[in-house]
Formats: C-alpha cells, structure tokens, sequence
C-alpha cells in the first residue's frame, strides 16, 4: 500500500483550518517528516558533550518526541540539543545516544527529552561554534498580559451591555538556564511591537539582542549575562537599528549574527554587513579603511547581480546563495574556507562553482560545509577549510576547495549546522514547499556577439605573441607589448593608460648588456 507523505508544516496548517470544524489529533499526524541524524565530529573524549559520547561514527535514527510536531530548527548546546517544531514548542533533548554493545552510536526514541517552551516565535543562544559558551537559551515567545485588557474591535451584544475584556497577548524574551533548563530571566514589550526573529552577538558582559518586528525594522538591547541570577527588576533600553533608522524603506526579512558582525537580508534579496571590530573588518574587507571605531553600526552594502536567498554568517567569513542556486563567499581565507582554490581573502563576494545543486550552507569558525543535492535527489555534504579536529570527516589535512565528506545523508535532509564536536542533519519530507531556486537567465544574442568579437580580439593578441617570442631586443619586445596594450586589448580605459606609461618607464633606452632579456 502506497502513503503519501505530507509536509510536518502543511499538517499544521490543516490542523490550525479544521480546528474549528472537524478537531484533529496530533497523534494521527504523520511523523515519518521529521528526523535528526547525528554525525561525531570531534576526536577529544574530555570535550564531547555527554549525550553524544560514544567511540566510532554515528549514525541516527529519528528522535521524535510524542508531542512534536514537525521539526523546524535545531541548535546544540553544551549539555542539550533544542528542537523547534512547527507548533512553537522547544524541546530540549539529553543523553539522546547510547552506546550499543558494538561501541555504536544509536538513539533512543525521545529519551529523556522534555518541552523548555512553548508558544514560541524563535530562540536563539551564544553564536560562537564552542558549545561552552552557550549558557543561557534566548527564546522569542507570545505571552497573555493579565496587566492589559482590550476591548474587542465589534461587541455584537445587547446596546448598553459592557463589553467583555480580554487580556492582551505581548511579546517576551525569556532567558533559560541551559544546565538546569529554568527560567531566570523575562522581558515583556509593549503589545504594539510584534517580533517575528531573534538573535545574538556580543560577549557574557555585554550580551546584545537583535529583534526583528513584523514590519521588517530591527530594535536590538544589551544585558549582562554575568547578572541574570541576580534577583532584581530593572529596565533595559530598547533601540531602533541603524540600519532602519538609514534605510527605512528597505524591510529586514533576516538576520543573522556572529560574535563582532551581523549580515541583514532584505526582503528585496539585497545584504548589508555591519562589523564591530576592526580586526574582523579587516579580514571581512581586506582593508582598515573605511572603518570607523565611533561608528560601528553602519551597515555596508553587498553587491550581488541577483536575489540573496540564504545566507550563514562565521567569525570572519560568509557565505551567500543567490535564487539561481550560486554561491558566493567573502572574508578570510587564511585555511581555505572559502573554497576558492587558494588561501588569498575576499574583501567582496567571489562566486564559487559546486558540483551540485545547493540546498544550504553553513560557515563555521575557520571552515565551510555545504549540503549539495544531485539530479537525481542524492544529497552530499561537502566542506573546506581547516580539519583539524575532524571538522571535515574524511579529510583531516583540510581543503581549500569544497570536497565531498564522509558523511551519510539521508534523501530527506534539509538543513545541517554543526558544533565543535557534532554534525546534525535536519530531515524533512516537505512536499509543499516552493522551488527556492530559479533558472538562470538566458544568454541574450548581444552577448553572443560580443564572444564573436572576443574570439577575433584573442586571435590577434595569439598573433602579436608569437610576434613578441621571436624578437630578441628588450626594447622590441615592450614596444610590441605597448602596441598590443593599445590597439587589441578591451580593458578600462584608465587600466590601459597605466600599463601604457609604464612600459614607457621601464622601456630600455639602448640594447647594451643590461638591456637584454
């Protein structure tokens, strides 16, 4: 007998339709759309996490807690795994995986899993790739203010009869614990602003959030982590972003954050990248000019001819994957993380060629990982970058250039983040999602004929080096090289200039002994 699986988020959708008419029970939802694979990257026994030790690769099997409902995200921790499901519910899972009598890893089907969250909107936690940082869970999430009440919009009752009151629903960040998964600390906004994102950057002592509203302007607030324990009430200052202070018009749709640098995606498809540190400038631009210490928060522009679509933010590098499926990379090269083919930084996005088509990308501390997928539905993860560590399984030397991983991926894989020690793969059977790339655009005749012109200009450039082999002067051969600057080579006109004074300057005046080649 043949099943049709439905999409986790397409059931959700039907179960939030028909609740009115015709109640669904989540227990007769399919649950074959949602599975976690698990892949041990890191070699050291003292810093692997105590829910994934084991001795050997892993493989998993799906871990679906009873009342999940699809996954939508997943997140390492230092001592958890948290899952987002389409319901709006964080789960934290511990001790996920055991080892067999083998020395196998396998999973346990919801061990020990429990619900940190629900109503949730987002969550986020500390965004460099050690799991040690990562203390406290950060999550977005819709709550009922019993000190507001509202009126309803039309009160159909009895002239004179005083409508009934509601209480207002408003937006809070909850900060969790994450060792003992309790709440230590709420902010409550006002119930006009609506946040549909949140993110991190910033250290313990100065912990900065970024929100993003449902009208695409980013607010962000700073905290100190080293006192959420303490037992006090006080207020922190909420602020627009520069970014929609200068540019109003432009609608933030994503935000993405590092340690010292935040990469915002507009609605539009164009990116802007605001730097903190001169020293991650640098690495990002390739240069210190520009940077201004007082400052910080302009945003700088990423120029790309086609729509951004997704995007992963690293310490010092990024990756953007345009709507044609390319991608492109941008920042230090210092292990080939880049996956250009060599070690030389990118101050601007450069295009780098995959063999297969991208489905997403992943920048982590000093290496890249890519999940490819082929013409006939199987799936790769290929990286680059720096191995140490068996960040690259398969290829501990590292690569400058994107190579294929030892790692089994599922068919269903749809997304893939990673920390120090593990590589988790996001499965899905999503039917209803759209196409997130498009074809590119055809090859317009004009640029057939300019290739026309092309072939003729690099036949006369073959023709005027043979001429330059055969002669023997010094003084000859930069005169023929001057001329063939000149009159057969299409480059900027300033370009041309300056390569033409300068064969001038460095044009021998006599073929004596130290003018010969």
């Amino acid at each position: 007998m043949k099943h049709e699986i439905k999409s986790t988020k397409y059931n959700n959708d039907l179960l939030n339709q028909s609740h009115s008419r015709h109640p669904i029970t989540l227990s007769l939802l399919p649950t074959d759309s949602q599975g976690l694979q698990m892949q041990r990257l890191g070699s050291g026994w003292s810093r692997t996490p105590q829910w994934c030790r084991s001795g050997g690769p892993s493989v998993s099997l799906a871990v679906v807690p009873p009342l999940a409902l699809g996954y939508r995200r997943s997140l390492p921790t230092r001592d958890h795994l948290l899952l987002f499901d389409y319901q709006g519910t964080v789960f934290l899972l511990r001790n996920a995986a055991t080892s067999s009598f083998r020395g196998h890893m396998t999973w346990r089907r919801a061990a020990r899993h429990a619900v940190l969250c629900q109503n949730a909107k987002d969550f986020a936690v500390d965004p460099r790739s050690d799991n040690s940082f990562r203390q406290y869970i950060y999550v977005l999430v819709s709550r009922t203010n019993s000190g507001a009440e509202a009126v309803p919009p039309s009160w159909p009752g009895p002239p004179g009869s005083a409508p009934p009151l509601t209480p207002l629903r408003c937006d809070c960040v909850e900060v969790y614990q994450q060792d003992t998964s309790q709440r230590v600390f709420r902010m409550t906004f006002h119930p006009s602003l609506t946040f549909i994102q949140l993110s991190l950057t910033g250290s313990e002592v100065n912990r900065v959030l970024l929100l993003v509203t449902d009208t695409g302007k980013v607010y962000s607030l700073s905290v100190n982590e080293t006192q959420l324990n303490t037992p006090r009430s006080y207020t922190v200052q909420l602020a627009l972003k520069k970014i929609s202070i200068s540019l109003p018009h432009l609608p933030i749709a994503q935000v993405h954050s590092s340690y010292s640098s935040v990469l915002y995606l507009t609605g539009e498809g164009s990116v802007y990248l605001e730097v903190h540190s001169v020293g991650v400038y640098r690495q990002f631009i390739g240069t210190q000019q520009g940077y201004d210490p007082h400052n910080i928060h302009t945003p700088l522009p990423l120029s790309l001819p086609y729509k951004v679509v997704k995007c992963s933010l690293g310490l010092s590098h990024l990756c953007l994957l345009d709507d044609c499926g390319r991608v492109f990379m941008q920042g230090s090269n210092r292990y080939g993380q880049l996956g250009t083919g060599d070690k030389i930084d990118r101050g601007e996005p450069t295009e780098v060629v995959l063999s297969m088509t991208p489905v997403e990308v992943w920048c982590g501390l000093n290496h890249s990982l890519a999940l490819l997928q082929g013409e006939s539905g199987v799936k790769e993860v290929q990286g680059c970058g720096c191995g140490g560590g068996r960040r690259l399984p398969g290829c501990s030397k590292g690569s400058a250039v994107f190579i294929k991983l030892n790692i089994k991926v599922p068919r269903a894989a749809r997304s893939l983040c990673a920390s120090k020690d593990c590589l988790f793969l996001l499965c899905c059977h999503d039917i209803a999602e759209p196409p997130l790339f498009r074809c590119p655009p055809p090859v317009k005749e004009e640029e057939e004929e300019e290739s026309e012109v092309a072939r003729d200009e690099r036949e006369r450039l073959i023709w005027q080096l043979s001429q330059l082999r055969e002669c023997e002067s010094l003084r000859r051969k930069v005169d023929i090289l001057r001329w063939a600057v000149q009159r057969h080579m299409t480059i900027n006109p300033a370009h041309r200039e300056f390569l033409v004074q300068a064969l001038i300057a460095i044009r021998p005046v006599s073929d004596g002994p130290s003018g010969q080649s």
